[in-house]
């Protein structure tokens, strides 16, 4: 590298950090690495900001979508552009995440690459979520000797799988995103893909350049902890539920962190939020359709699509007509995934079984209505 590379990175840094665009560079940076759904990308940033909030309680994510749809892609991406002390990137046990991990620290993401929820790992991950700013606490025993074991504070998890089935508490923590499986978005990032290899999209030849001004950006990101408010608060209007309104308020709180130097501090010290931050926000949360502890993955509204269109009464084999998914498919929406996980018949009150007939029908109650 030239002997003024580093200057040269601090500089850039500087002149972004100065004019509060740290989000939409790091950003712009993974947009010309990722050619999957930018959604999922703009979300997995902005559940970083958090970690730098007092009075956050954190935003995590969870991105679905078929095998082969790039649903690890964009999460892989931009923890490339996490400066290495604040992620881990590996397969995790649900004990590992209380003990001591060699350059592991507050404030870090944890991505965890096709999950299988089960209790153990979804209660260790709940329990860490749900102790957001102070960490999660444990007591274990060795050798007749209690031992208490505390997680890192301020955690925030990124998970990828086919389906959304954690059970309840731990989706009500989660933003849900979907990879765009559809003919026309695999058709997208197969022309990129086939673009860049034959050289009509060029690779830029300062790609290591780029990488370290986002480390910069993120170092600069962690180097403040405090509370953010915003003075215009009473003034939103929102309809969902408590929770959905606390992650909605901590989109805003991210949105004015990443562009803290072009924010006010109140008289008490603390960074106010500006109504930018907020249509940021809303853009971002009306994108992924708002939040909801029940909400649905495509595959799984395609299935109840169907069941409406048998007259809420079918089996899996009448399913499999309309929805083309293998009878395979159908039992893992329906059942969940692995042993512990909650499918279909967990997360939807309206869904139940008449096992009166062979096969079975799956019956969808004339109480659901499709949103």
């Amino acid at each position: 590298m030239p002997s003024d590379f580093g200057s040269r990175v601090q500089a850039q840094a500087k002149e972004i950090i100065e004019a509060g665009a740290s989000y939409d560079y790091i950003l712009d940076v993974l947009n010309k690495r990722y050619f999957g759904t930018p959604l999922i990308g703009r979300i997995l940033l902005a559940s970083l900001g958090p970690g730098s909030i007092s009075n956050s309680s954190g935003i995590h994510v969870q991105v679905c979508g078929p095998a082969g749809s790039g649903k690890s892609e964009a999460a892989k991406k931009l923890a490339a552009l996490v400066h290495p002390k604040y992620r881990l990137v590996a397969n995790v046990t649900p004990q590992a995440l209380f003990y001591p991990i060699e350059s592991f620290v507050d404030g870090s993401v944890v991505f965890i690459d096709d999950i299988v929820w089960k209790d153990d790992l979804g209660n260790s991950v709940k329990k860490i979520t749900g102790m957001f700013q102070d960490g999660a606490e444990r007591v274990v025993t060795t050798d007749g000797i209690g031992k208490r074991q505390i997680s890192k504070k301020r955690l925030t998890f990124w998970s990828t799988s086919v389906d959304n089935q954690a059970d309840e508490q731990m989706r009500d923590r989660q933003f849900l995103v979907e990879c765009d499986s559809s003919i026309a978005g695999k058709k997208k990032i197969s022309d990129s893909i086939l673009a860049r290899a034959s050289g009509k999209i060029s690779v830029k030849a300062d790609d290591d350049f780029e990488t370290a001004v986002c480390h910069a950006l993120f170092m600069e990101l962690r180097s403040w902890f405090g509370e953010v408010v915003i003075p215009f608060s009473k003034d939103i209007k929102f309809g969902g539920g408590n929770r959905a309104l606390m992650m909605f308020l901590d989109l805003i709180g991210s949105f004015a962190v990443f562009a803290r130097s072009n924010r006010q501090f109140d008289e008490d010290l603390r960074l106010e939020a500006n109504e930018d931050d907020y249509k940021r926000a809303k853009a971002l949360y009306d994108d992924l359709g708002g939040h909801s502890a029940y909400k649905l993955t495509e595959a799984e509204t395609r299935l109840l699509d169907a069941l409406e269109e048998f007259g809420r009464v079918a089996n899996k084999r009448q399913i499999q007509q309309i929805t083309g998914l293998s009878l395979g498919r159908i039992g893992d929406i329906l059942n969940g995934n692995g042993k512990n996980s909650h499918g279909l018949f967990y997360k939807c009150p309206y869904l139940s079984k008449d096992e009166s007939v062979r096969p079975y029908n799956i019956v969808l109650s004339e109480d659901y209505q499709h949103s």
